[in-house]
């Protein structure tokens, strides 16, 4: 075996197909949404009838914010499974919560007040959470802030004489 073209396929196996995908597929064919095989716009990322987050296009998952919704489909199934699934145990539950708490803290900390501030359908109500939750924010950022000050885990700068 040649050290150098131990990777090089022989001439007879790199020979150009005659036959293509145009014999087996039509031209107006359009792709399906793996969810519920309603037919998409070939150039549309994800499915507009179920909003699933499973990608039609296969370019989907190399598009910078166009990705985002197909790389954490995990974390969103595992919230709709805490809530709304009863199959699952108290055990897989927080599992569950704990891997949405170690690896999406953002989605707690603003996520989920977004989410209850849509769920609350009166404008008086959705008000007062709205300002329940700034309040939230500020005295988190505030406590956060004093700690970080307090402790010493900011760089205080130097003098020296």
């Amino acid at each position: 075996m040649n050290e150098i073209n131990y990777n090089n396929l022989p001439a007879r196996q790199c020979e150009i197909s005659d036959t293509s995908d145009v014999d087996f597929v039509p031209e107006d064919a359009w792709p399906l949404c793996p969810n519920c095989l309603t037919p998409c716009h070939p150039l549309q990322y994800y499915c507009h009838k179920c909003g699933s987050n499973q990608a039609i296009n296969p370019l989907t998952p190399y598009i910078g914010f166009v990705n985002i919704r197909f790389n954490y489909d995990i974390f969103l199934t595992m919230w709709r499974k805490i809530w709304s699934d009863e199959d699952v145990s108290i055990t897989i539950r927080l599992l569950y919560l704990f891997m949405i708490a170690m690896y999406m803290p953002m989605f707690l900390v603003i996520g989920l007040p977004l989410l209850l501030v849509y769920k609350v359908y009166r404008s008086r109500f959705r008000k007062v959470t709205v300002i329940a939750f700034f309040i939230i924010a500020i005295l988190l950022f505030i406590f956060f802030t004093r700690y970080k000050l307090f402790t010493g885990l900011v760089e205080r700068p130097v003098i020296r004489r």
